[in-house]
């Protein structure tokens, strides 16, 4: 109904404009009433919301609390997974640590040739020419036993059969001193007690002991069962002797050090090994003739500077990756063996291609460097070299690429970092110094294998005091030195006793 319409009175005489205003303003106190419980209901519903959005940032703070914590554990399996990974042919681990784990050391292709012996290798079977090697040895008691010889066939054509074998012999020597002119005895020094060992025997079992990883107690066990119980020997017995022969070897490794200290190149390492329970180091110096141990309290530069060997080489040192002989020789060479065991290590547990290409280009590089060893060339020409340094740099700067792209840091992208690092900047020289020098060796693993038996002599006995330890250093260094040269250990050692020591 429009206002137009509205008459002033209705017939009761009442005002209509009073009638719609009452109803009007009933409206407008509805309206407001709704408009207050609808204000009520927002700001309810606003004070919920703004709880949920409190519960919200709360759960979201847990959230991200539980995905750092979660990212951390990951990583932390990572590098479990990485330690459990690591052995010795992916790290610096020794292969002692290795375990029941089955660990292939080299990095030699899988060969296609069938098991056994290859065409042109040397056989191992017994044939004429080891029957005469075994001849021409010496001090052999040759014997025939003719086997169904008559009257009737000793003219006849024979077929020879030979058996290769040794025996033990005890044997007891007598010496009668008589008096001179004067009624004097001269009984020289050496035969000072009633009854003495010899020197076969000393040598005997000092062979055995630091040759051979025999324990005191199984050396006397073993020379009591070849004896028939005719020679029972003692423990400290066996100790003197061991003193003795190191004492008497003395010029030899004086000799030792000399030869080295002239050489062009030696190699040099270090171990841990236990003297008495406590931690003492095995030194390395060696070459492809020479052999020098030295047993040490500390691996560090004050014990090195107190042996006095490395202060005086002015050759080349080859190493690992270590920095502790920076301030040694005329210049150093690490072993690139080490190295491709790190970068197995990278890429055996990362998604990057370039570790596995750098292994790669060394092994390729090192057998080229031996094929034109083995043709007599003393290096590479000189585009050969530069080829070859090429690729190095070549894929150094892909390497840095592609760990620059990697996004998310981790246990092993640290090491990856560190010795990309070490590859392209501060090793670089040291790493790549095989590929400019032939007469230096690529790797140090001489030095390894001339200190593995010490690590191995550990198993069979402890070293009980820093005076044995010294005394095997000494000794072993010249059954190394003697076998790089081929003499007879045995032989040596018995000359030794009888104060004939061979210098090599």
């Amino acid at each position: 109904m429009s206002y137009k319409n509205l008459d002033r009175k209705n017939p009761n005489g009442t005002d209509n404009y009073t009638d719609y205003s009452d109803n009007l303003f009933s409206a407008y106190q509805k309206i407001e009433k709704k408009l207050e419980d609808l204000s009520k209901n927002n700001l309810s519903n606003i004070r919920k919301i703004n709880a949920l959005n409190n519960k919200i940032d709360k759960l979201e703070n847990i959230i991200a609390e539980k995905d750092k914590i979660i990212e951390e554990q990951g990583l932390t399996i990572l590098k479990l997974k990485s330690q459990l990974n690591k052995d010795s042919s992916n790290s610096s681990k020794p292969s002692s640590t290795n375990g029941y784990k089955k660990v292939i050391t080299n990095r030699r292709v899988k060969s296609d040739k069938p098991i056994g012996g290859q065409k042109g290798h040397a056989p191992h079977s017994l044939n004429k020419t080891k029957l005469q090697k075994f001849i021409d040895s010496g001090d052999i008691v040759y014997k025939t036993i003719d086997v169904n010889k008559n009257a009737k066939n000793k003219n006849k054509r024979f077929i020879s059969k030979n058996v290769i074998d040794f025996q033990i012999l005890k044997t007891l020597t007598e010496y009668r001193y008589y008096p001179d002119e004067h009624g004097k005895y001269n009984i020289p020094v050496y035969h000072n007690q009633k009854v003495q060992y010899g020197s076969n025997i000393k040598a005997f079992c000092t062979t055995l002991l630091n040759d051979l990883y025999n324990s005191t107690d199984g050396v006397t066990r073993f020379v009591d069962s070849i004896s028939n119980g005719g020679i029972t020997l003692s423990k400290g017995t066996l100790i003197n002797w061991n003193n003795t022969l190191s004492s008497i070897l003395s010029p030899e490794v004086e000799n030792i050090e000399e030869k080295l200290l002239n050489s062009y190149y030696i190699n040099h390492d270090e171990s841990n090994i236990k003297v008495n329970g406590n931690n003492f180091n095995i030194v390395c110096a060696c070459n492809n003739k020479y052999t020098r141990l030295w047993a040490c309290n500390h691996k560090n530069r004050n014990t090195l500077d107190k042996l006095n060997f490395l202060t005086n080489y002015k050759g080349i040192i080859v190493k690992d990756g270590t920095s502790l002989y920076d301030k040694y020789g005329f210049a150093r060479s690490q072993c690139i063996s080490h190295i491709q065991r790190y970068l197995k290590g990278i890429y055996e547990n990362n998604s990057h291609s370039t570790p596995k290409m750098m292994s790669e280009f060394l092994t390729n590089a090192n057998n080229l460097r031996n094929e034109y060893i083995s043709k007599g060339k003393e290096n590479f020409d000189d585009n050969t070299l530069s080829s070859l340094l090429n690729e190095y740099d070549s894929i150094i700067s892909l390497w840095n690429k592609e760990y620059k792209n990697t996004i998310k840091s981790n246990f092993l992208l640290i090491e990856e970092e560190r010795l990309l690092n070490r590859m392209s900047n501060q090793d670089k020289n040291e790493i790549i110094y095989f590929l400019k020098d032939f007469k230096v060796p690529s790797t140090n693993n001489q030095a390894e294998t001339d200190q593995r038996n010490v690590k191995i002599k550990q198993k069979i006995g402890k070293f009980r005091s820093t005076h044995g330890a010294d005394d095997y250093s000494m000794i072993r260094s010249c059954i190394n030195t003697y076998k790089k040269n081929g003499i007879n250990v045995l032989y040596a050692f018995s000359s030794a006793f009888e104060g004939n020591t061979i210098i090599v």
